[in-house]
């Protein structure tokens, strides 16, 4: 046959719409349990919302994005995720003046050029939710909670939550020294790409799937024994909050998320039953409070979920 789905794309069936259903009937009971509006964003977009917004040095940009030039010249992207195009959003629509915080959530397509592989699409489809305006701690709980919510109500029964803090802009720096004196001591013993990161952004190799890469990460310095006293005092109420909440989370001093945009609380739900390794995690997100400031605007405390 001549004509079919280019590779990585594929058709959404009538048969698979009962669990594209079951998925918005899900996050519906949430968003209004919860009190989130619903928004939508363009599908393209100036291709520097996501090379400043996501990171340069991020396997999102330097390998995945579909860009192309207009015929006006303009330099788009196909949107391969939706944070900073919400944080756009926000920003453009002038929102910071509508009382806080904003609670929005989206839903729909977007794009990667990655290797397509079991459960991996080149364009796929995401769902998310965002905090905008706040910077308590309770935010970051319930950014949590939700997520956790979500999955549950759609049936899944081995799931966990891996926490942990990447500080800020205040302690970073420092730890970054620390950790790229750790890896330049074993630089051998990792994989291309993380020695090229070890020279970008030392952060990125503590997310590398790679066998070797995670041998060496085992040993390496934690960030949570860094923190400056704002970025502990903020973990530490995350914390109390879960243990309140009851729900069931373990530290994971290793996890950075793969965004250039967090600050200070990262997470993930992670899928612990047999079919679920292959795939791991569910869903993914932390707080984001210099994400505005880096495309343009002012300060913006913020914390979401994908």
């Amino acid at each position: 046959m001549k004509y079919q789905t280019l590779s990585g794309m594929h058709d959404v069936l009538p048969k698979d719409f009962a669990y594209f259903n079951k998925v918005y009937r899900a996050i519906d009971n949430v968003v209004r349990y919860y009190g989130f509006s619903r928004i939508e964003t363009p599908v393209l977009e100036f291709a520097d919302v996501f090379s400043k917004g996501t990171g340069e040095t991020t396997d999102i940009v330097e390998k995945e994005m579909y860009t192309f030039r207009t015929k006006g010249g303009d330099l788009v992207a196909l949107r391969p995720e939706y944070t900073p195009v919400i944080m756009r959003s926000y920003l453009e629509h002038g929102m910071h003046n509508q009382p806080q915080p904003v609670k929005l959530w989206y839903s729909g397509p977007c794009f990667r050029h990655e290797r397509p592989q079991a459960g991996r699409y080149r364009q796929f489809n995401q769902f998310g939710f965002e905090i905008l305006g706040e910077q308590g701690a309770s935010v970051d709980s319930q950014i949590i909670q939700i997520s956790f919510d979500v999955m549950k109500e759609l049936g899944f029964k081995n799931i966990s939550i891996e926490v942990n803090s990447i500080g800020d802009s205040e302690c970073r720096p420092y730890f970054k020294k620390i950790l790229t004196g750790y890896f330049k001591s074993r630089r051998s013993s990792l994989c291309s790409d993380c020695q090229r990161r070890l020279k970008e952004n030392p952060l990125r190799i503590l997310d590398c799937k790679e066998e070797k890469c995670q041998r060496v990460k085992a040993g390496a310095p934690q960030m949570i024994d860094h923190l400056c006293e704002k970025c502990h005092a903020h973990f530490k109420d995350v914390l109390e909050f879960l243990d309140e909440l009851q729900l069931p989370y373990t530290l994971n001093p290793y996890l950075v998320r793969g965004l250039d945009y967090y600050t200070k609380t990262v997470f993930e739900i992670i899928d612990n039953s047999e079919d679920g390794k292959a795939q791991g995690t569910l869903m993914g997100g932390g707080r984001y409070d210099g994400l505005a400031k880096v495309l343009g605007g002012r300060d913006v405390p913020a914390c979401g979920v994908a």
